[in-house]
């Protein structure tokens, strides 16, 4: 009896799952990993990507980029995916309408260079 109910119970769990597309019971059942190679869950940022981001973005002009979270990725290095507010700045320090924008930033191995700007994209909210 033991034997069948670790069967059954299982069994009705995931037709109840497929059947009724609640997504979440199907993730419970069988949680997905994070894609090797792929970024990961957007999440706060620390200090030391604060300061990152910072001293990459420092020679940007025209615009006013606000880090919002953080994703990495691990390459030769790490990649930061950045969500940002941008507010483009005209020459008398006006600033224009609020968007999102992300920009990608590669932090390169010890020793084998500086980080620097992949990309910068508007993000539509």
């Amino acid at each position: 009896m033991k034997h069948l109910l670790t069967k059954i119970i299982p069994a009705m769990l995931l037709v109840l799952a497929l059947n009724t597309g609640c997504d979440h019971i199907s993730s419970w059942i069988n949680p997905q990993p994070e894609i090797v190679g792929g970024y990961s869950k957007q999440r706060s940022i620390s200090d030391e990507e604060l300061q990152l981001f910072e001293q990459a973005t420092a020679s940007l002009q025209g615009v006013e980029y606000t880090p919002l979270n953080v994703a990495t990725q691990i390459v030769a290095g790490t990649n930061y995916r950045f969500l940002c507010k941008a507010r483009a700045i005209d020459a008398n320090g006006k600033k224009g309408k609020r968007q999102y924008a992300v920009i990608v930033i590669h932090k390169p191995l010890p020793n084998q260079g500086e980080a620097r700007i992949l990309s910068i994209e508007r993000e539509e909210r």
